[in-house]
């Protein structure tokens, strides 16, 4: 079965870390006891969890709810199956006593288990709402900064092949006066890993006053960016004392690049082959 026709109740634990920094502080007490002890979750009771956390029953379906379940039997549910296909490249913190050998290891091991976790969070639904305005758009702007900058100039460089207007934005103030004179024909692709990113939100927030679409890539679904956009990509890299977002970060996002851009070749297939036949004529002048 294709992975992204999953029950979209899947991935309790992965969500749940990616929500965490934007749950209120009664809600971080039940994600602790979840994320510390998720064995005991499964065979408690809802007031067994209550008492654990230090919080009402109905904070804890509270909870429940905010993750996208009806109850909290449907999280256990959820979460007895994570626990029992446990991902094959658990996510291990790297130590200064490390050897080389453990630290490329552990270093591989968090790239390709954010891959995964991000395959299991990522809805089919919204990457198709997100085609979908992507191709009806006359003009396309790709916003990041920091870390996120370099999937700007990849995404750029991946949709101008399919023939899409496509502008990408590093710079804050260039990033802003684009959203400012875009408008109901142009979508604003805004990625942010943590959804908060000041510069892009604001950009964000504009783009969407003046009738802009708003699509996000970011790992928080709870976040301020989150709540402009529409879809919304989630992904699910996680950061270590190490690894800051850095290149697992990069990789989800890039591989959430390269499923726009597969499905929009795949909407538009003559136009690829012919620029891609152009590109290759031009650079064999070159080589």
């Amino acid at each position: 079965m294709d992975p992204l026709n999953r029950d979209p109740q899947s991935g309790a634990l992965i969500r749940l870390r990616g929500l965490y920094p934007s749950l209120k502080t009664a809600l971080q007490k039940v994600a602790n006891v979840i994320l510390r002890q998720p064995e005991m979750a499964v065979y408690a009771s809802v007031n067994e969890v209550a008492a654990a956390s230090g919080v009402s029953e109905a904070t804890v379906m509270r909870f429940c709810r905010i993750l996208g379940f009806k109850g909290f039997q449907d999280f256990k549910i959820s979460l007895a199956r994570e626990m029992v296909t446990p991902s094959q490249f658990p996510l291990e913190e790297v130590r200064a006593e490390d050897d080389a050998d453990t630290i490329i290891r552990k270093v591989f091991q968090a790239s390709i288990s954010a891959l995964q976790d991000t395959l299991e969070v990522l809805e089919a639904r919204a990457v198709r709402q997100a085609v979908q305005l992507l191709l009806a758009s006359r003009r396309i702007l790709v916003c990041g900064v920091g870390d996120s900058g370099p999937v700007v100039d990849y995404a750029i460089n991946r949709f101008f092949l399919i023939g899409l207007n496509t502008y990408g934005y590093r710079d804050p103030y260039r990033m802003m006066t684009a959203a400012a004179v875009s408008g109901p024909q142009e979508a604003l692709l805004a990625i942010s890993h943590s959804g908060g990113t000041r510069e892009v939100l604001e950009a964000a927030q504009v783009a969407k006053e003046v009738g802009a679409r708003v699509i996000a890539v970011t790992n928080n679904s709870l976040s301020p960016l989150s709540r402009i956009a529409d879809p919304v990509l989630v992904t699910a890299s996680r950061e270590t004392r190490y690894q800051q977002e850095g290149m697992a970060s990069f990789f989800c996002q890039a591989a959430v690049m390269d499923c726009l851009f597969t499905m929009m070749l795949l909407a538009r297939p003559e136009t690829a082959q012919e620029n891609l036949a152009k590109i290759a004529k031009v650079i064999s002048k070159i080589t």
